[in-house]
């Protein structure tokens, strides 16, 4: 997630729209904070009445529909250019210090340090009376495979994918006399994406539920993860984002809103997760409907969610090349700051919440409220605080 940037040319498209992307993150953690839906270091009690529950649900699953697969596309987009210009020893050791070093420093400081100062009284710190029992807790505990390695589970499978890359390329080099072919989003070559990602998911679900997870890892949405890297590593060939039409890009980011807010709270009502009165057995066998295995609503789930993530990628990264293809001293500092966001915005957003506890409002108003208060605050901190940190700077 460094600098977008392709030889001697910088898409500042790409870096606002990663900006945005990421501004996106800090809400989700929020919502889950205030919504109880989903796994997070720290969850109010207050659930929400049925406005807050219908809202809560549709922004988390619409958001995380799209935006993880958005940006594997761009990294997968970027990789191949940066293994020509570094070669596979050098390009592995920046990967690794790019995204392996921040990632074990979130593991062995970040998550700690969220556990035992800013929440004493949770179910990770496992009852330890001094740190260093908590840290040898932990380090041993199933909370360090759970939360240990936080949002940077994105860093970590990165990591993974390209040098997985980077080594089949070591094989088999590209060939060098195929030119880039000339497609700009024709509809069958969007189809056929969206039903490959949706049997891969409806396939991987099968042995890997919604809400399974592997160090942090949800493995439930990874062919949409390792399908859409792919697809952005042939897109380097093909310059796909460069040539797509406003037009189409226009035409599918309508889809993706219009066409799957509507679907997406069909789909949940026809599970049962909006039926009234709502408990929390109702709730789990409701989503266990669309978690996986072989069902009309685990398949119509995920075509949903392949048709979302397809959808609103082509579309937001047409409007962002046509509207929002600036280079401003604001956007690029937002750029230059996003990764270092990502990587601690959990303690930032946590000690927010913390803060807000005794505010009695609606969920929904308290996540609106906390919100406005967190994007611009971890932009900020992360600027003028985490980048001037020499050891930080090497690395984020």
């Amino acid at each position: 997630m460094a600098s977008m940037k392709s030889d001697t040319v910088r898409y500042y498209y790409i870096d606002n729209l990663r900006t945005t992307v990421i501004m996106l993150v800090i809400l989700l953690h929020l919502a889950v904070t205030y919504s109880g839906l989903g796994m997070w270091y720290y969850n109010e009690d207050r659930a929400p009445e049925f406005f807050g529950l219908v809202f809560f649900s549709l922004f988390q699953t619409f958001v995380q529909g799209f935006s993880m697969g958005m940006l594997f596309l761009v990294a997968g987009y970027f990789t191949p250019g940066a293994l020509q210009r570094k070669g596979l020893g050098r390009f592995v050791k920046d990967r690794w210090r790019r995204l392996g070093l921040p990632s074990l420093v979130y593991l062995l400081v970040v998550t700690p340090f969220i556990c035992w100062t800013e929440l004493p009284s949770s179910q990770w710190r496992n009852g330890a009376s001094s740190f260093l029992d908590y840290y040898k807790g932990y380090l041993m505990s199933a909370g360090m495979k759970l939360l240990g390695v936080g949002p940077m589970w994105f860093a970590v499978a990165l990591l993974i994918f390209s040098i997985i890359y980077a080594l089949l390329r070591a094989v088999r080099p590209p060939a060098s006399n195929t030119g880039p072919k000339q497609d700009n989003g024709s509809f069958g070559a969007l189809a056929a994406l969206i039903l490959i990602v949706t049997l891969g998911a409806f396939l991987l679900r099968l042995a890997f539920p919604l809400g399974t997870i592997f160090w942090g890892m949800q493995l439930c949405y990874f062919s949409q993860y390792i399908i859409l890297f792919i697809a952005g590593v042939l897109a380097y060939r093909t310059r796909f984002q460069e040539r797509i039409t406003s037009a189409v890009g226009r035409r599918w980011l309508i889809a993706g809103i219009v066409l799957g807010l509507p679907l997406l709270f069909v789909i949940k009502w026809m599970a049962g997760v909006y039926h009234s009165p709502v408990n929390a057995a109702q709730m789990k066998s409701a989503y266990a409907n669309v978690a996986g295995g072989v069902s009309w609503f685990s398949f119509s789930f995920a075509l949903w969610e392949s048709f979302v993530a397809v959808s609103m990628t082509v579309g937001l990264m047409a409007l962002f090349r046509d509207k929002l293809n600036n280079g401003g001293s604001l956007a690029r500092k937002l750029s230059d700051s996003s990764f270092a966001v990502y990587m601690f915005h959990p303690p930032i957003i946590i000690a927010v919440s913390l803060a807000l506890q005794m505010l009695v409002v609606a969920p929904v108003l308290k996540w609106a409220i906390a919100g406005l208060i967190c994007v611009p605050l971890c932009f900020l901190l992360a600027y003028r605080v985490l980048l001037r940190v020499p050891v930080l700077n090497r690395i984020l």
